[in-house]
């Protein structure tokens, strides 16, 4: 591409050259470009190709996990929640250091120990999550489908303005990453008031069947309820975690 400062200048083609009027200036170029075909054949883009195979599998466990949590993520005012889950997936099946490049695999990598301390604990708000917003001790038994409080004090976490109450709900998911495929099963929700007594809170879902990886949540949010109907707060305080993860097959 070369910027044309002689006499005649032209836009459109002329032979073998491409004309164009810019902001700056006469621009006269050659046909070229990066050609697709080229990525699928040639043996320089081999490691392009490895790549994008990986980046493509990846991309659609993002989407699986994204849709199925939706209902929830709508809730926390992040602009870029999917670029965000995206790229968790992509650093854990980065941890895969056995498979060969293009063959690479989430669940390979979560497989390992890096791998999975980066799902373990994972927060869907980037700001936020259980420890700042809770500051309380939990028990998971996944097995069971269980999650356990105890003795939570709701005057222990900050309320923001408008809420009324605190919603808490375990997430079960069976993520398929072969397919990819996700199921969820959640347990009932329960409210609690800024000036409720301490109580231990049992929370209990139906523990998703099938085929990979058993993912535990847990959704901690503030919403206001009128007559009868809880609406949710789109607020920065809302927080969806990772609270537990099995490997193991389902019975």
């Amino acid at each position: 591409m070369a910027k044309n400062i002689g006499l005649i200048k032209f836009t459109g083609k002329l032979g073998n050259l491409s004309g164009r009027e810019t902001e700056y200036g006469n621009i006269i170029s050659t046909p070229g470009g990066f050609k697709g075909e080229r990525i699928k054949t040639e043996e320089r883009y081999a490691v392009t190709r490895q790549l994008g195979s990986e980046f493509g599998r990846c991309a659609k466990i993002s989407s699986q996990l994204y849709n199925a949590l939706h209902f929830y993520l709508q809730t926390i005012p992040f602009p870029h929640l999917y670029g965000s889950v995206q790229a968790q997936i992509t650093n854990i099946k980065n941890c895969d250091a056995i498979s060969p490049k293009g063959e690479r695999s989430f669940k390979a990598g979560l497989e390992t120990v890096q791998g999975m301390k980066m799902l373990q604990g994972f927060s869907f708000n980037p700001k936020r999550n259980l420890r700042s917003g809770m500051m309380q001790h939990y028990a998971v038994d996944l097995p069971k489908g269980q999650m356990t409080l105890p003795n939570f004090d709701a005057s222990r976490v900050y309320f923001p303005k408008g809420a009324e109450k605190l919603g808490l709900q375990l997430v079960l998911l069976r993520l398929d990453t072969e397919l990819p495929l996700c199921t969820m099963e959640t347990s009932p929700l329960t409210l609690v008031g800024r000036n409720d007594a301490s109580n231990t809170i049992t929370l209990e879902a139906v523990v998703p069947e099938g085929e990979g990886i058993l993912i535990a949540l847990l959704y901690f949010s503030f919403c206001t309820v009128t007559d009868g109907e809880v609406y949710f707060l789109k607020d920065a305080y809302n927080v969806l975690e990772v609270v537990e993860v099995s490997l193991e097959k389902s019975v």
